[in-house]
């Protein structure tokens, strides 16, 4: 889970938003978790995002996470048919 720090507003700290990332990596790619959670855990992914502190030395790293962790997503997502 990612670590808050509490000042005057809540924020993420990246080091703990990137290791949520990696767990919800591995969430992601095992087949036992259903997609209920994985959907769960995506828009806890989201949210955090949204606290992140862009003065954090470590903020490049948590946009890296974060895209990967949207292409771990749209990885996960059932196949659809279009015609």
């Amino acid at each position: 889970m990612a670590t808050l720090n509490r000042g005057d507003t809540a924020s993420v700290l990246a080091v703990g938003f990137v290791a949520e990332v990696e767990a919800f990596r591995a969430a992601i790619a095992d087949p036992s978790v259903d997609f209920a959670e994985k959907e769960h855990a995506w828009g806890r992914i989201i949210q955090h995002a949204a606290l992140l502190d862009p003065d954090d030395p470590a903020f490049w790293r948590a946009g890296v996470a974060l895209k990967d962790a949207l292409c771990a997503w749209l990885d996960a997502q059932p196949s659809r048919a279009t015609h």
